[in-house]
């Protein structure tokens, strides 16, 4: 069998039609009549056409159905599609073929061919091509231009949806069998704990702050002698990993600080979690530990404080303490090392636009380095503009 002329997955396909990466003022069936897409339908995730509630003027008829995508016209076939009742409905072949042949459902129709080949824009073309020969950066070298208003965009709709993830990550800690006001703080104390055994004790530290809440000790000081036995002593059961561990971050040093923690959380009336001022509080809690110019805590503040309390103001509707989160997130500057943003050094737009940020560090592990370009602006600005 001849190699198709879009010697691509049938998913990179499917996207060039779902964001519509093709020159649609020229669109033509195979057969001559004139293509104007309405509404490239929905994306199909079970059995059946690609795409679902399409609307497509065909010449002068609006019709309303699914869209199937193909590489060949003979895939149809090969996939069966002309015994499956489910694409009787298919009012839209789109192949990239250059002499498709036609088509019939179970039901005997024919729906009109579109190659859509000759209309994929020539930016996207050249992007393709290039990121097969896996660059430093996806976009390094594949896009000519990089638009850095785009680019900046980009990065804060990164950072938005990054404080909605660990805000969802904290969740898996949340016990909603309790009162919301002690599931609250329960996750908060293990969250805490989980972000001081980053990164190789992680596990432990979150079974320790479990087993500590399990036994509701007293709030003192004994506290940490408590933690101690349960992590060190000769009854334990966790597994530490102190491989390449300098005195600050040793499992005993982390612990003494994330029990430290624990007594203030406990300690702090609920209520004070719920207004705008809540945000300050995690810097009383380092000043009061003597870790206010830590460069850990500031990172747990960010990633574990902050989304606390955007997930508090949504599980109590209260208005001000997200506006205050949110406003505060959106201007936080991280204390990240330059050698993880370092891969954006390639790209031509200001450093400004992503040092200290911590969307830019969701963007390259959920967009640039899984290959989630498709739903990236700005490889879309790139190849549409």
């Amino acid at each position: 069998m001849n190699k198709p002329s879009f010697p691509y997955p049938e998913r990179i396909l499917q996207w060039v039609w779902n964001e519509q990466l093709f020159d649609l003022s020229a669109l033509t069936t195979v057969c001559g009549r004139k293509v104007t897409i309405l509404d490239p339908g929905i994306l199909n995730t079970s059995d059946g056409p690609d795409f679902k509630f399409s609307k497509i003027i065909i010449d002068s008829i609006e019709w309303h159905g699914s869209v199937e995508l193909h590489l060949r016209s003979s895939d149809w076939y090969s996939h069966n599609h002309h015994t499956d009742g489910n694409y009787n409905n298919v009012i839209l072949h789109v192949v990239t073929e250059a002499f498709p042949k036609q088509v019939k459902t179970t039901s005997g129709n024919s729906p009109f061919t579109l190659n859509i080949l000759p209309h994929i824009y020539s930016p996207l073309e050249h992007f393709l091509k290039n990121h097969q020969a896996n660059h430093f950066l996806p976009c390094s070298g594949n896009i000519r231009f990089i638009s850095q208003e785009v680019f900046e965009q980009q990065i804060n709709n990164a950072h938005q949806e990054y404080l909605e993830k660990k805000a969802n990550d904290f969740l898996a800690f949340y016990n909603p069998g309790i009162s919301q006001s002690k599931a609250w703080k329960e996750a908060l104390i293990i969250s805490i704990f989980d972000g001081f055994g980053i990164s190789k004790n992680r596990q432990p530290m979150q079974k320790l702050a479990k087993t500590l809440i399990s036994k509701n000790p007293a709030p003192s000081s004994a506290l940490n002698v408590l933690a101690n036995e349960i992590a060190f002593g000769s009854s334990s059961d966790l597994k530490w990993n102190y491989k390449g561990c300098r005195p600050n971050n040793h499992p005993a040093k982390r612990i003494e600080t994330a029990t430290r923690f624990y007594l203030l959380v406990q300690q702090a009336p609920f209520e004070d979690f719920l207004t705008a001022n809540a945000i300050d509080i995690w810097k009383q809690w380092c000043s009061k530990i003597g870790i206010q110019k830590a460069g850990h805590p500031n990172v747990l503040f960010a990633t574990v404080y902050l989304p606390a309390l955007y997930l508090l103001s949504t599980i109590f509707h209260s208005k001000n303490l997200k506006a205050a989160v949110q406003d505060y997130w959106k201007t936080y500057q991280a204390p990240i090392p330059k050698s993880i943003l370092s891969k954006f050094d390639a790209l031509n737009v200001p450093k400004r636009s992503y040092r200290k940020k911590l969307g830019a560090v969701y963007q390259l592990k959920n967009y640039c380095n899984t290959g989630g370009c498709s739903q990236c602006m700005v490889l879309k600005k790139a190849i549409s503009s």
